[in-house]
């Protein structure tokens, strides 16, 4: 990977809300942050993974070339904006004659966000001098109102506004619109922006998700309410597929159950080809850890990615004797197993984990407690029943928080709690919980 550097600014209020897409995107993908004197100060909330290291503006060239020789991308975060840092242009040449630049992103300008903050957008553009009191002759953001006096309002470098009633007419007026600015650059106008999303899962899928809801501006908590663990015994696994080639037919319910299933033959020390029997696969997400093996699964439902949906997929297939095998773990539904079998088919499930409840971390409860998350994804009806049957004092305070179910059985099992389904995906897909909150969200 070649070496970038990326010059930040933090804008005013040294907060996530003021920091641009852009900025967020980058501090998502680079190695290092360094941060420049008290542009972004040690108890404030720091939301990346990317580790930071404040450091003197004195000491930043020396950083950027320790950094740039080791072939790593490097954010250097600066208060404000960019082009009012007096170091930077020395910065920005040392990138471009080393040939390790990567981009400027600017921040807001303190003098210029006091303008946002009391509900005002210019609507011409202005110069300022920033070490000096600003003279600006504004309009009311009220209409055209000639009744309205006129005022003159200073902002000073301290980012105070003071003002003081003019009523006589002067070409000087700076008009002032009270549209808001621009909504699809800054992250404080992301449509999620200031809302708390608790998500009720773990692994690969639930960063997936958390780094796309913090992309729209929401404040994400992960909280896996159960943990996947080994089986009991591996004996019956290892058993089963080294006799693998009796078997017409396998059928994954679960990433989970393919990520075990696969690497079992690795631990056996099997070859994959011996695998002969087609593949079925619950839905797309399964479908495309499937094929990162080699294989390409035959069948898969069309829309409803379930049981359901899988079983009626194979209500066109003759199944009887046919071999099945079916990996999964401890809590499987039989739905689909008993479907199998009234067909005549030889069903034979394998146990590749278990599933194991846990709590949720005591800082969960009390933000639960305290009514401070917005929604909840509920991303498995297994989830459900752990959340409730492990804290059930709260469940009169998931009935007050709207529940973003991932599909109807999960949806099911909310209601049998008397839980609300506030939204529920066409979809079963975690993306598709995402489309859901962000419409619902925008909607109040």
């Amino acid at each position: 990977m070649a070496s970038r550097i990326y010059f930040i600014g933090t804008g005013p209020s040294t907060r996530v809300e003021w920091l641009t897409k852009e900025a967020w995107d980058i501090l998502e993908r680079v190695q290092h942050a360094l941060i420049v004197d008290d542009s972004w100060p040690p108890y404030l909330l720091w939301p990346w993974a990317v580790e930071k290291e404040y450091v003197a503006a004195s000491e930043v060239l020396a950083r950027m070339k320790f950094w740039s020789a080791q072939d790593d991308q490097v954010a250097v975060l600066v208060a404000q904006s960019p082009a009012h840092h007096v170091e930077m242009s020395s910065w920005v040449k040392w990138a471009q004659e080393q040939q390790v630049m990567g981009t400027i992103v600017p921040g807001l300008w303190d003098m210029t966000v006091m303008l946002d903050m009391n509900g005002f957008c210019v609507a011409s553009p202005f110069e300022a001098e920033y070490r000096a009191a600003v003279p600006l002759r504004l309009r009311g953001g009220q209409g055209e109102n000639p009744f309205v006096p006129r005022e003159t309002w200073r902002l000073w470098p301290t980012g105070q506004w003071t003002h003081g009633d003019i009523r006589e007419e002067s070409s000087a007026v700076l008009k002032i619109a009270t549209d808001s600015p621009q909504p699809h650059f800054w992250l404080s106008h992301q449509p999620l922006y200031g809302r708390t999303l608790l998500l009720l899962h773990g692994g690969a899928t639930a960063r997936k998700a958390s780094t796309r809801l913090q992309e729209l501006g929401a404040h994400v908590y992960i909280a896996p309410i159960s943990q996947i663990e080994d089986p009991p015994s591996w004996t019956i696994v290892d058993q089963t597929l080294i006799h693998i080639e009796r078997y017409d037919w396998v059928i994954f319910t679960s990433q989970e159950a393919v990520s075990r299933f696969f690497q079992s033959f690795k631990r056996l020390n099997m070859d994959i080809r011996r695998l002969r029997a087609h593949i079925a696969v619950v839905g797309p997400q399964t479908e495309a850890l499937v094929k990162d093996y080699g294989l390409y699964p035959v069948l898969m439902p069309e829309n409803e990615y379930s049981q359901e949906g899988l079983a009626r997929a194979f209500s066109r297939y003759s199944l009887l004797g046919v071999n099945i095998l079916l990996p999964q773990g401890n809590l499987n539904r039989t739905y689909l197993q008993d479907f199998l079998a009234q067909q005549g088919a030889l069903v034979s499930p394998l146990q590749c984990y278990q599933n194991v409840a846990v709590p949720l971390s005591p800082s969960i409860v009390e933000l639960l407690e305290e009514h401070k998350i917005d929604a909840i994804f509920y991303t498995a009806s297994s989830s459900v029943d752990h959340v409730v049957t492990q804290h059930p004092h709260l469940q009169d305070i998931l009935r007050q928080i709207p529940a973003i179910s991932i599909g109807r059985l999960t949806s099911r099992r909310l209601m049998h709690y008397g839980i609300p389904v506030t939204r529920e995906p066409i979809r079963s897909s975690v993306d598709a919980m995402i489309d859901e909150v962000v419409h619902y969200f925008m909607k109040e």
